[in-house]
């Protein structure tokens, strides 16, 4: 894409829950994850290589 990259991106997050982890990680065993499957998840069309169907239903789900 022509862009030059000089070290990794800052995230900047004000989600408490997330910041509580980082500061004390023995929680991180009992943090809940949602279970969702692809075709729940649009922006999986741009992290995973899927079937042309699933990529133009993920594009009209994301208003693309």
């Amino acid at each position: 894409l022509g862009y030059s990259l000089s070290g990794p991106s800052m995230l900047y997050i004000d989600n408490q829950s997330a910041l509580a982890v980082v500061k004390n990680p023995e929680h991180h065993g009992r943090m809940k994850h949602l279970d969702l499957r692809t075709d729940e998840m649009p922006a999986d069309c741009m992290m995973k290589a899927l079937a042309k169907g699933k990529v133009e239903t993920m594009v009209g789900l994301l208003g693309l």
